[in-house]
């Protein structure tokens, strides 16, 4: 299972963009970043004009993209957007606006990446105030939505600039991203005071939160632990922790590790001071769970209430239980006059706050399985909202919580799911040691020989080429698992959107058509695209691969320990062996007649099904 250490690096990662180059020193806004190592990417620009318009004829241009675009006619309204940049100059009036409308026609028709390069083009340059806040929104809803170029948005754009005043939850896109640009970069300080002007609802607050608990467990020293814990306490809010403190201590649990270190962060009056001092062995997990825990229960009671249609409901009581694997902590309640705006600023953002639950819930039964609170990890692993992570990540994770919990027979069960071929290409060599493991447990020592048979023939080949010093990029099984991890992930995804978008300019080739055209505008500008990101693939990949070469050589050594206990525990005399003779639940017996229906497994597998099932597996040893 996932230590401390990867788990930092796993809930960083599913947030934060893939590493870049240092880039130019910042606006004001952010921060001072570190001298640049490579150039930002170009973005697109329109070819010079051959022969400049009048006014007159550029107004009529213009009036006739935006009548097509009103139109719904959005192929017509890219060329007539196109050749008025074509034959105008920067600066000139409503240049800014064809630029906007030219990004609005190409995202309505699908090439995301060539909308992104001109949505960038108009908050970048900020000529026109009035169209900078809907370039922004248009961003924000394409990096919610869809693979893109998130160097150049977020760390370029967003991570480096400085906006102003911005209307709505719009600054609350750019003080995030400001935040994660600076973490990434090392500037703790920088990072915390943008965290802190996120306002105290809605998604970005909820990922802010996320990743500042997450923070905690890489456990800095000097100012970089005190930033974090300021991060964390201050986006907490003192009321909630002040919440928590005051339940505990009702309970009788004032001595517990995280009674101390919340009294660590917040006084007796409410008011939250840092004392470093005084924080207890082992606080990062405790305060990190806790807050990982907040934003699952919080966003579960606003997720449900947002649902609802009827206005009259968002009056209504609203409240949260923060609990840690099953054990309540605190109960909170809503104000009233923040329901409401609470309430739709979770349903504007509904899909990205699901996925953050989902992502809190994850990382949180990892941190219970790490405190061998196994139960409680696979119940919270099974209250992951449906399509927010990796389902058959999830149910690997529950079959290793279940076997640690004592549930072996579940455990099988969930080991078999794994098989259904929804399942074909996932990476895990885990289940086969697992597999051997539960089969030993219950003295099938040629089932669990045959388990680690199974890994062999599965990925000999693959281990082969590994100890042989191939290219790790180059090894099938290891290409295909790398490229489902971070960092490589989100590259893969952005290449393949750019190849299916740029194979989709050919539909448009009569009316984007000529050599000056539209169309081959666009095939050059994803062409130049393909070529960078074909290189921070490449980057992205070498470090996913090390990883999983060194789970396949440590999986591969559990196997080889594996069939070296199970050729030990055949010719060991069964009453020499404590381990044998220890209490274990038995198979449930298929009773003659029930009111259930039992059914003999025959290899067909039903998706709904599958993270329930159980397998019934016979004791072979001596109680």
């Amino acid at each position: 299972m996932v230590r401390i250490a990867m788990l930092l690096a796993l809930g960083l990662s599913l947030l934060a963009a893939p590493a870049r180059a240092a880039d130019p020193p910042p606006k004001p806004a952010a921060a001072p970043a570190p001298k640049a190592d490579a150039p930002k990417p170009e973005a697109a620009k329109p070819e010079a004009p051959e022969k400049m318009m009048s006014e007159n004829a550029a107004a009529k241009l213009f009036a006739r993209a935006k009548d097509a675009f009103g139109r719904n006619r959005f192929a017509e309204a890219a060329t007539l957007c196109w050749r008025f940049l074509q034959r105008n100059k920067p600066g000139v009036e409503k240049y800014e606006s064809a630029q906007f409308f030219l990004a609005s026609s190409l995202e309505k028709l699908g090439f995301i990446h060539a909308s992104v390069e001109y949505y960038y083009q108009v908050a970048n340059n900020r000529q026109s105030p009035e169209l900078l806040p809907r370039a922004l929104r248009q961003l924000e809803a394409i990096s919610l939505a869809h693979p893109f170029d998130e160097g150049m948005v977020l760390r370029d754009l967003l991570g480096d600039t400085d906006f102003g005043e911005l209307p709505g939850d719009l600054s609350d896109f750019a003080y995030y991203w400001q935040a994660m640009t600076n973490l990434e970069r090392k500037l703790e300080g920088w990072s915390t005071e943008r965290f802190l002007k996120i306002s105290r609802k809605g998604y970005y607050f909820y990922t802010a939160l996320y990743v500042n608990a997450i923070r905690l467990l890489a456990s800095p020293k000097g100012d970089a632990r005190k930033e974090a814990l300021t991060a964390f306490a201050e986006l907490f809010g003192a009321l909630d922790l002040g919440s928590a403190l005051d339940s505990l201590r009702r309970r009788g649990e004032a001595d517990s590790k995280l009674a101390y270190a919340l009294r660590a962060l917040v006084t007796d009056e409410g008011a939250i001071q840092l004392r470093l001092d005084k924080l207890p062995k082992g606080w990062e997990i405790e305060l990190a769970m806790l807050g990982l825990a907040r934003v699952a229960a919080e966003t579960d009671a606003l997720l449900t209430r947002a649902k609802e249609t009827d206005e009259e409901a968002l009056g209504l009581p609203l409240a949260y239980s923060v609990a840690i694997g099953g054990m309540p902590i605190y109960t909170r309640a809503i104000p009233f006059e923040d329901r409401g705006g609470a309430i739709r600023a979770v349903a504007a953002r509904f899909a990205g706050v699901r996925a953050i639950r989902g992502k809190s819930l994850h990382s949180l039964s990892r941190l219970l399985y790490e405190q061998k609170q196994y139960a409680a990890a696979y119940n919270t692993l099974g209250a992951i909202p449906k399509n927010t992570e990796l389902s058959s990540e999830i149910l690997l994770e529950r079959a290793w919580s279940k076997y640690r919990s004592g549930d072996p027979h579940r455990a099988m069960g969930l080991l078999y799911a794994l098989d259904a071929p929804v399942y074909k290409a996932l990476f895990a060599p885990e289940k086969y040691v697992l597999r051997g493991l539960i089969y030993r447990r219950f003295c099938h020592f040629r089932a669990a020989k045959l388990a680690a048979r199974r890994f062999r023939v599965e990925y000999a080949k693959t281990l082969r080429a590994i100890r042989e010093g191939e290219a790790l990029e180059e090894v099938d099984k290891v290409r295909e698992a790398a490229l489902r991890r971070a960092p490589a992930l989100k590259v893969h995804l952005f290449a393949r959107s750019l190849r299916q978008e740029r194979a989709a300019l050919d539909k448009y080739e009569d009316e984007w058509g000529g050599g000056k055209g539209l169309r081959a505008h666009l095939r050059h500008l994803y062409l130049q695209k393909l070529e960078q990101t074909k290189a921070d693939l490449g980057r992205a990949l070498e470090i996913s691969a090390k990883e999983v070469a060194e789970d396949m050589l440590d999986a591969e050594e559990q196997v080889n320990l594996l069939e070296y206990e199970d050729g030990q525990a055949i010719f060991q005399r069964l009453s020499e062996s404590a381990s044998l003779s220890q209490a274990r639940k038995r198979a449930a017996k298929v009773p003659v007649s029930s009111e259930r229906v039992y059914y003999k497994f025959g290899g067909e597998y039903w998706t709904d099904e599958l993270p329930s099932y159980k397998f019934n597996i016979e004791d072979r040893c001596v109680d």
